[in-house]
């Protein structure tokens, strides 16, 4: 378990900055929010999506397919670790690298949303379906990058989900009961809505645990 923290807390250093940096940045696109007018509004919004976007694909890229491509995996074959322990100690750092900000900036827009006079507080519902799209999107990311351990499906399933972000935009907007109250003072999780993000956290579970019953039929690192 000593060695797993290690390996653990090996990765959190390697890509602190970047993460802490896609944190600022998302703050500030936050707190853009609160300008009362348009323009800022939708510049923050696609600020803060730019943020989460590489906060969901930097950590895998740096942390796994990185460690293949540089040829450092020979320091962790070195130590006493199976490739079921390897896949572990990625995910948890992985999981803890984008879950930590994606929580705090997911808090700041819910409260950027319910101060904001401007901002109705029908939004929230429609913010936590596009939230939860993105971090299904990052679990994606990094299962493919475990699993493939190559850089150029992982580029191809990132782009895939920033173009899938798109039709959830489109489609959650479009959908009568979450349609009908966006523009509206009123906090509604209707079906469909709970539907989406129900979906969302389902999908990342069964990802993550299909991860890890391939990784565990592996006998080795190569």
């Amino acid at each position: 378990m000593r060695i797993l923290g290690i390996l653990i807390r090996k990765d959190v250093r390697l890509v602190m900055m970047p993460v802490l940096f896609y944190m600022l940045v998302g703050a500030v696109a936050i707190g853009m929010m609160g300008v009362e007018r348009h323009a800022f509004f939708y510049a923050a919004s696609v600020l803060l999506i730019t943020a989460m976007i590489a906060l969901g694909f930097h950590p895998a890229m740096a942390t796994v397919v990185g460690e293949r491509k540089e040829q450092t995996l020979a320091f962790v074959m070195s130590m006493p670790i199976t490739p079921t322990d390897y896949t572990w100690t990625k995910v948890l750092a992985n999981l803890l690298l984008f879950f930590v900000p994606f929580l705090l900036l997911l808090g700041g827009t819910l409260g950027m949303i319910s101060v904001r006079p401007s901002m109705p507080d029908g939004l929230i519902p429609y913010a936590v379906i596009l939230f939860g799209y993105l971090a299904a999107t990052a679990v994606l990311i990094l299962c493919v990058a475990l699993v493939t351990e190559s850089m150029q499906w992982t580029i191809v399933v990132q782009i895939a989900g920033n173009l899938g972000l798109q039709g959830v935009m489109y489609g959650a907007s479009t959908i009568p009961a979450i349609k009908s109250t966006i523009n509206t003072e009123m906090i509604v999780w209707s079906e469909p809505a709970l539907l989406f993000i129900g979906s969302e956290i389902a999908i990342s579970l069964i990802l993550l645990a299909a991860t890890l019953w391939l990784q565990s039929r592996k006998t080795d690192f190569i």
